[in-house]
């Protein structure tokens, strides 16, 4: 051992040195333990010789497991002869012709290799390595490596006559078994896109998979497309300039509902290719932390300059590049968090809506017999009095919706129909769908009934849909002269009774049928046309200690109650809150008797605390089942 000694000039100096080479780049490819990223990293290689066609195949040869790789690229350092060529790669595995490039011209290239070890990845994928090189005018030949020992070989192949063709191919033989299940179809063709998402995105090329092992109906052959990314995006966060860097990108969506945390996410790319399928592998950067690992938030970032890990090729050398993306991130975060909280205040009050929606199905039919309660006031809510006593409909039996975009006859309920926005286009016509499913109506009222044409994913269709209506009984009474139109107005007769209303669409060429149930009632007894069930004033009133209350004609909910808060992310238990605040103001306005107000308030209190603890059993059951 040299040993420093106290005089000047005499300390020791040397090079470090490999005791044994080979066996380093054996640990060094067993760095790399997932068989999918080595299928990635020598896609790559493809990818980075210019290639426009990619044929990943798994693929029994002689009886042996192999995967292969094929591409119309370059080729293995074209300018050389076919043996000189595989021997430099034979003799330079840790050196990459590739490295003395700039970040800047490996982006404008579309180059990712810079540490000449992509090739060892097969290390976690089987026994041997062949590289098989034709490029025109010469003879190809093939370069065979193996996982256990340092010897390699390079033979000539095909017949001695010169080639005019130019093709690459790489071939894994004696694939693991193991690793073999991680590179089915599916499996490869999704991890592809995911991985190389950037460097697909940014070339024309075809990128195929196929599987001529799999059995039965497993999918056989896939293209590898890379997925976009859906959403709202998140405006305002890109590209960011690092000083001195390639600009750095950024794409994140909120997405608007929550998900498993390690399935969804924010990617970091380096280049185009995936160093980070989540923040939360970037615990170095102290980036693995809400905003970044909201599951509501999906997209990527990518950072041409970053530092990967060389033997893996995940995650990021915390340098001083990382320093700066890390900083210029965390600058970020206050638009992440505001864009996070406008979405859960749509959320909630969308969920609030739906609530209401639930609340009045709830209470559906209830008043029909029971005309010993009153109902709570609805003044100024039209829909209740053009629902008048319209049964047990979508609007009826008091419920207050919102008022229909146009008038509607006397008795009708009438409401506004929404198509929400799709990603692709709809289809051709599957089926229609009634609305109502099935008419129930009080004798001598008028209701209206709604035509959809779908198509084969519940999507309104586009284009010309004739329609012809039909009444099985005489029940009811179609108001309409033609019914050829997608709405009809029915009238009830004066007698109860039962019947079928029917539908048929018609739309190139196609014909659908759709039938409802028309049933007709005796009028509700009892009740008042300003009466119903009311949709609830929500009032954020954190100090005051009421749940609801009656304020004139509102019927107010205070959604600052703490047992409101408590419950706030549920929406089965906040049904069932806002179901037992409206039977305590129905019980009263019924009774007239301030005195019950206290009891039933105290009824609420010991509910709502039983209703809580429910559900964190449930939760913790689920817990240890998992």
């Amino acid at each position: 051992m040299a040993r420093k000694r106290k005089s000047r000039g005499s300390v020791l100096t040397g090079k470090v040195r490999v005791h044994d080479p080979f066996e380093l780049v054996r640990w060094l490819a067993l760095s790399q333990s997932d068989p999918r990223k080595a299928m990635a990293e020598l896609v790559q290689n493809s990818l980075d010789a210019g290639a426009r066609r990619i044929r990943v195949t798994r693929v029994r040869r002689r009886g042996t497991l192999c995967l292969e790789i094929r591409d119309d690229g370059a080729g293995v350092i074209p300018e050389f002869e076919r043996p000189e060529a595989l021997r430099y790669i034979a003799t330079h595995i840790g050196h990459s012709r590739k490295r003395s490039l700039s970040p800047k011209e490996r982006l404008e290239l579309l180059t990712q290799g810079q540490y000449g070890i992509g090739l060892l990845g097969f290390w976690s994928v089987g026994e041997s390595l062949e590289i098989r090189s034709s490029v025109p005018g010469q003879r190809p030949h093939r370069l065979i490596l193996h996982r256990d020992r340092p010897e390699w070989e390079i033979e000539a192949i095909g017949r001695r006559d010169l080639f005019d063709e130019r093709w690459t191919e790489v071939v894994v033989v004696d694939v693991h078994k193991e690793a073999m299940a991680a590179l089915g179809c599916r499996r490869a063709a999704d991890y592809l896109a995911a991985e190389l998402r950037g460097q697909l995105l940014a070339r024309e090329v075809e990128l195929i998979v196929e599987d001529r092992v799999a059995r039965g109906r497993a999918e056989k052959i896939a293209s590898v497309e890379p997925k976009r990314f859906l959403g709202e995006p998140v405006e305002g966060l890109g590209p960011i300039e690092l000083p001195g860097r390639s600009p750095v990108t950024v794409e994140i969506y909120l997405t608007g509902e929550d998900g498993d945390e390690d399935e969804r996410g924010i990617a970091l790319y380096a280049g185009g290719t995936q160093v980070a399928g989540n923040f939360r592998e970037l615990g170095n950067l102290r980036l693995d932390r809400r905003p970044w690992t909201d599951p509501r938030l999906t997209g990527l970032v990518d950072a041409p300059d970053l530092t990967v890990a060389p033997g893996s090729r995940r995650g990021v050398v915390p340098d001083a590049v990382a320093a700066q993306l890390a900083g210029a991130l965390r600058r970020l975060e206050p638009r992440l968090r505001e864009a996070l909280e406008e979405t859960e205040r749509r959320r909630a009050e969308e969920l609030d809506r739906n609530l209401v929606r639930s609340l009045q199905r709830a209470f559906r039919g209830f008043y029909r017999d029971r005309s010993r309660y009153s109902l709570l006031p609805v003044a100024g809510q039209e829909a209740l009095r053009t629902a008048g006593d319209s049964g047990e409909g979508e609007a009826g039996d008091g419920f207050a919706a919102a008022p229909p975009a146009t008038a509607a006859p006397e008795g009708v309920v009438a409401r506004e129909e929404v198509e929400p926005k799709t990603l692709f286009p709809p289809g051709p016509l599957a089926s229609v769908e009634l609305t109502p499913a099935e008419v129930r109506m009080p004798v001598g009222t008028v209701r209206r009934v709604r035509a959809r044409p779908v198509d084969a994913a519940g999507r309104r269709t586009e284009g010309v849909v004739e329609f012809r209506w039909s009444l099985a009984s005489g029940v009811a009474t179609l108001v309409t002269d033609d019914g050829s139109g997608s709405q009809i107005l029915v009238k009830a007769s004066d007698q109860p009774g039962v019947g079928a209303l029917a539908v048929q669409a018609r739309s190139e060429g196609r014909s659908v049928e759709a039938e409802a149930l028309v049933e007709v009632v005796e009028k509700r007894r009892g009740g008042r046309s300003d009466e119903g069930i009311p949709e609830p004033e929500l009032i954020d009133l954190p100090g005051a200690g009421w749940r609801s209350r009656l304020e004139g004609e509102r019927w107010q909910v205070n959604t600052g109650h703490p047992e409101y808060r408590a419950i706030r992310d549920s929406p089965a238990l906040k049904l069932r809150y806002l179901s037992l605040l409206f039977a305590k103001e129905v019980v009263l306005r019924s009774s007239n008797d301030p005195r019950l107000a206290a009891p039933l308030e105290q009824l609420v209190e010991v509910a709502a605390y039983a209703d809580r603890n429910l559900r964190r059993g449930r939760k913790g059951r689920r817990r240890s089942s998992d």
